[in-house]
């Protein structure tokens, strides 16, 4: 999922949480659904993630690379 930088962290936070959270559902939608999983949600992303997605991630233990952390959460 991809989101502009200016939508408001608590909405793409609540997206992403809610994605992951309902993937049970989900896989019955879209059999590309399957393949979702959190513990592989960051692999071969080319763009650092919105913070609210840092959130979510950060929330359930999953270990951002650094060079997916949006540059205004490094300061």
């Amino acid at each position: 999922m991809a989101v502009r930088a200016d939508v408001d962290e608590e909405v793409v936070y609540l997206l992403t949480k809610t994605m992951f959270e309902n993937l049970d559902y989900l896989k019955k939608v879209h059999k590309a659904c399957n393949y979702i999983k959190l513990e592989n949600a960051l692999s071969g992303l080319p763009v650092p993630l919105h913070p609210g997605a840092v959130k979510y991630f950060r929330e359930k233990g999953i270990e951002i690379p650094e060079e997916l952390i949006p540059p205004e959460m490094k300061k």
